[in-house]
C-alpha cells in the first residue's frame, strides 16, 4: 500500500508538472491512482468502496450559490463541480461570502450575521454560530479566523472548526475597510478615517501603523502574503510587515484627478505584482511591490461597470458586470485581448486566485469559471444536479419520485364466488407454503384498464444560430403513432416531419427572422379513433443567437488627425443583421455599419475603443483597439537657409518670451534634414522677403558630427511643414 502511494504520488506530480493542466489526462492519472488506492485498502483492511464518499480534490474551490441557498466546490482542473452542501434553511436568497484557508472552510450570511462551517467529508452545513448583525466581514487564514464589524468597529476572534467565538469583540479605534488574513494568521485591518493599519498577530491586537493622512482612501491586496495598502487619494503603496512599514513608493501621474473611491486593487494577488485600476478612466498600472517594476495601460470603461482587476501569470483581468465578462490584458502583448464571457447578461461577479487559478463566481446564478496561467477557460456549472451531497437517513433521491411511464393498474382482488373463485389460506400466500405462483386459473376474469392517451410533455426551445431546437418528454400513457410539431411559420422547415413513438424527441425548425419569436407545440397523434393530444406550448425563442465579438478593430486617422474612422470585421459566421454598439472617447453610439468615424479629438492623445455586435437575441463579447493620434513623423528639408551661415535656432518653446534655446542647425545650406513631428501656433516671425508665419515644427534634427538628437522648436519660415498636409497640429 505505502509503495502504491508513492508511485501514484509521483505520477500525479510528474503529470501536472509535465502536462498542460486541461485536466483531461491528469485527471486521468488521478482516477488509475484513485482505483489503485482502493484497490490496495480493499486487500488491506477487507472492505471495498461501499459507504465511502468522494474525497474532495486539494486543487479546487468553493463557490456560493445565494440564490439557491448552497456552496459547490468545483475541481480546479476540469472545472467540474465535484460536490455541493446545501445551507441551513432561512440562508437562500440571502448573500453570502466565502472564506476558505486550507481546509477550513467558512459561510457567511451578511444579512444575518451567521457563521457556518463546511463539512467537506460529509458535505454538510450544520456547524453554525449567529453574530446577530448585518453587514459583517469573514476574513480566515492560517488557523485563525475573525468577524469584523464595520459598524460598531470591533474585531472578534472565533473558532474555525465550531463558528463560536474564541474572545470578546475587541475595538480598533475606527470604523474598519476590508480586511485580509495573511498566511500566517496575522489579520490586517485599514482604518481609512484614521489613516492607520491595525495588525492582529496571533489574536492579539497590535500597534497601529500609520500609512496615510486621516480620512484618506485605503484599500488592502495580499500581495504574495505581504500586505499591501493603496492610498487611492495620493496614489502610493505602502508594504507592510507584522514590524511596520517595510517600504513606500510612488504609482505616479497615472492616478492624478481620480475619484479616490474608484482606485481598485484585488484583495490578494498569487505573487508580488498588484494591478491598480482607475475605474473612471480605465488608467491600469501592473505594480511589482519586490522589483517594483511598472506596467502601465489603459482599458476602456464607457459602458463598462468595471470592479477590481485581478491578475494571474501575464494577464489583468477585469470584471465588467455590465456585461457580465472579463476584459483581457496581456502585458506581454501590450494590448487587450479577447474578453471572457462568463454570464449571459449583466451580473455581479467574483474573482480571486486559489492554487494558481483565477476563479470567477456569479453568487446569484449559474455561472462560473476558473482560468489557468495559460489563459485557458473552463466553465462551471454550479446548478448541475449530478454532484455528490449529503442525504439525511431515509431520503430518497428526487428521481424516485417522478413517474416515468403509465400509472400501475390497481391490484386485482381475488374473486370469491361465481366460476374461478379462488379461497386464498390464511397465513400463507395464495401461491401456497413455497411462494411458488398459483395455477393460472380457467374462466372468466377481470382485464387490465386500456390505457388512455396522453399529452407529450411540456416541449423545450433551444435558440441556435439560424434554427431553433425543440425537444420534450414523451407521451405518458397509450403509445401514440408518432408526434408532430406545431406552430412553425411558413418560411420555416421541420426536421424530421414526425418522430416515431420511441423518438429520438427532438426538432429542429430551421429558418424564420431573428426579430421574431416563436412557440411550437408537440402534438400525440394516436390513430384508431382515439383523440390526438397537444402538449403545452413552449416558450418563445428566436432562430438565432447573439453574436461573437466583431474582429479586426482597426483605426485609420483622418488626413492631419483629430479623427478617423475604426472599421471591423462582422463576428466569425455572422451574415445577418446587426447593430454595433460602439464605445469610445465622447461615449457611446450605434450604428449597423462596420465603421465609425470620430472627429473633433485632439492629437498626440490615445482613446480605448470597444465594439460589440448585438441583435435581436442579445449581444456579444466586446473586441477593442486603441484611437492613437500620435502624428507621423516626417522628414524635411530646412528652407530659406542659404543666404548667410547663421545657424538656425532650435528653441523649447513656440513662444518666443518662453524657454529659451535647445540647439542649432548649420546655417548657410539647404540640405540639412529634420525629421517633423508636428506644427503649432506660437509666435508670429517675419523674414526678409516679406514672408511671415505663427506656424512652428516640433522637430527632432540629428547632428551627424556629433551624433546628436536635439528635440524643440523652429520657426515655419525654416521648414514649411504648414505646406506638408501629412504634418499634423500637435494638438
Amino acid at each position: 500500500m505505502p509503495g502504491v502511494q508513492q508511485r501514484c504520488a509521483a505520477l500525479v506530480a510528474a503529470a501536472r508538472a509535465r502536462l498542460r493542466p486541461t485536466g483531461n489526462r491528469v485527471t486521468g492519472y488521478l482516477a488509475v491512482c484513485a482505483v489503485g488506492t482502493l484497490i490496495g485498502s480493499s486487500l488491506a483492511v477487507g472492505a471495498g468502496a461501499s459507504g465511502t464518499r468522494p474525497r474532495i480534490a486539494d486543487i479546487g474551490a468553493w463557490l456560493a450559490s445565494s440564490a439557491k441557498g448552497e456552496v459547490v466546490h468545483a475541481h480546479g482542473l476540469t472545472g467540474e463541480v465535484e460536490g455541493k452542501a446545501v445551507l441551513p434553511d432561512g440562508m437562500a436568497g440571502h448573500p453570502v461570502s466565502v472564506a476558505q484557508d486550507g481546509d477550513t472552510t467558512l459561510v457567511l450570511d451578511e444579512r444575518t450575521g451567521r457563521v457556518v462551517r463546511i463539512d467537506a467529508a460529509q458535505l454538510t452545513a450544520e456547524q453554525s454560530a449567529d453574530y446577530g448583525a448585518a453587514g459583517l466581514q469573514l476574513v480566515s487564514g492560517g488557523a485563525y479566523a475573525y468577524v469584523v464589524d464595520p459598524a460598531k468597529g470591533t474585531v472578534q476572534r472565533i473558532d474555525p472548526a465550531m463558528t463560536t467565538a474564541e474572545s470578546p469583540p475587541v475595538g480598533v479605534g475606527g470604523k474598519p475597510g476590508a480586511a485580509v488574513v495573511d498566511g500566517d494568521g496575522t489579520l490586517w485591518v485599514p482604518l481609512p478615517d484614521q489613516g492607520t493599519v491595525v495588525p492582529f498577530v496571533e489574536g492579539r491586537k497590535g500597534a497601529a501603523v500609520k500609512v496615510a493622512e486621516a480620512g484618506h482612501e485605503l484599500a488592502l491586496t495580499l500581495a504574495g502574503g505581504r500586505p499591501v495598502v493603496t492610498d487611492g487619494t495620493t496614489a502610493a503603496m505602502t508594504v507592510l510587515s507584522a514590524r511596520g512599514v517595510q517600504g513606500t513608493f510612488e504609482l505616479g501621474g497615472a492616478f492624478a484627478g481620480a475619484d479616490p473611491a474608484d482606485v481598485l486593487v484585488p484583495t490578494g494577488t498569487d505573487g508580488s505584482a498588484v494591478p491598480v485600476l482607475a475605474a473612471d478612466s480605465g488608467d491600469l498600472v501592473v505594480v511589482d511591490v519586490r522589483s517594483r517594476q511598472t506596467t502601465r495601460a489603459r482599458v476602456p470603461t464607457e459602458g463598462h461597470d468595471l470592479g477590481a482587476p485581478q491578475l494571474l501569470g501575464k494577464r489583468v483581468y477585469i470584471p465588467d458586470e455590465s456585461t457580465g465578462s472579463l476584459l483581457v490584458y496581456d502585458t506581454s502583448l501590450s494590448a487587450l485581448t479577447e474578453p471572457v464571457r462568463v454570464t449571459d447578461g449583466a451580473g455581479s461577479l467574483e474573482l480571486f486566485v486559489r492554487d494558481g487559478l483565477l476563479w470567477v463566481n456569479d453568487p446569484d446564478g449559474a455561472a462560473a469559471a476558473v482560468i489557468d496561467a495559460e489563459g485557458e477557460v473552463r466553465r462551471i456549472g454550479k446548478y448541475g444536479t449530478d454532484a455528490p451531497s449529503a442525504r439525511k437517513p431515509g431520503d430518497e433521491p428526487v428521481e424516485n419520485s417522478v413517474p416515468t411511464g403509465p400509472p400501475a393498474a390497481p391490484p386485482i382482488p381475488p374473486r370469491t364466488d361465481g366460476p374461478g373463485a379462488t379461497a386464498p389460506v390464511s397465513g400463507t400466500p395464495s401461491g401456497g407454503a413455497s411462494g411458488s405462483p398459483s395455477p393460472e386459473v380457467s374462466g372468466p376474469g377481470p382485464t387490465q384498464p386500456v390505457p388512455e392517451p396522453g399529452a407529450p410533455g411540456a416541449p423545450q426551445a433551444e435558440s441556435r444560430s439560424g434554427a431553433i431546437r425543440i425537444t420534450f418528454a414523451k407521451a405518458l400513457g397509450a403509445t401514440p403513432q408518432r408526434y408532430v410539431l406545431k406552430g412553425a411559420a411558413r418560411d420555416q422547415t421541420v426536421t424530421p416531419e414526425a418522430v416515431g413513438p420511441d423518438g429520438p424527441f427532438a426538432f429542429e425548425v430551421r429558418g424564420g427572422s431573428c426579430e421574431e419569436q416563436y412557440s411550437f407545440t408537440v402534438v400525440a397523434e394516436y390513430g384508431g379513433g382515439r383523440p390526438d393530444k397537444e402538449s403545452v406550448p413552449s416558450a418563445f425563442a428566436r432562430p438565432c443567437i447573439a453574436p461573437g465579438a466583431p474582429r479586426n478593430v482597426t483605426f485609420t486617422p483622418a488626413q492631419g488627425g483629430h479623427g478617423g474612422t475604426v472599421t471591423w470585421q462582422p463576428p466569425q459566421g455572422e451574415n445577418g443583421s446587426m447593430t454595433y454598439v460602439v464605445n469610445g472617447p465622447g461615449g457611446t453610439a450605434n450604428t449597423t455599419k462596420p465603421s465609425y468615424t470620430y472627429g473633433n479629438l485632439k492629437n498626440r492623445s490615445k482613446h480605448g475603443v470597444s465594439v460589440m455586435a448585438s441583435n435581436a437575441a442579445g449581444s456579444g463579447a466586446a473586441a477593442s483597439g486603441w484611437i492613437d493620434l500620435t502624428p507621423p513623423s516626417q522628414q524635411m528639408y530646412i528652407v530659406n537657409n542659404t543666404a548667410n551661415e547663421d545657424p538656425v535656432i532650435i528653441r523649447t518653446s513656440p513662444l518666443t518670451s518662453e524657454g529659451g534655446r535647445a540647439g542649432t542647425m548649420p546655417g548657410g545650406r539647404d540640405d540639412v534634414v529634420t525629421v517633423v513631428h508636428c506644427k503649432v501656433k506660437g509666435t508670429e516671425i517675419p523674414w526678409s522677403n516679406g514672408e511671415k508665419t505663427d506656424v512652428w515644427a516640433f522637430h527632432t534634427y540629428h547632428d551627424p558630427a556629433t551624433g546628436k538628437d536635439t528635440t524643440g522648436y523652429t520657426s515655419d519660415i525654416f521648414v514649411n511643414s504648414r505646406s506638408n498636409p501629412d504634418i499634423w497640429e500637435c494638438e
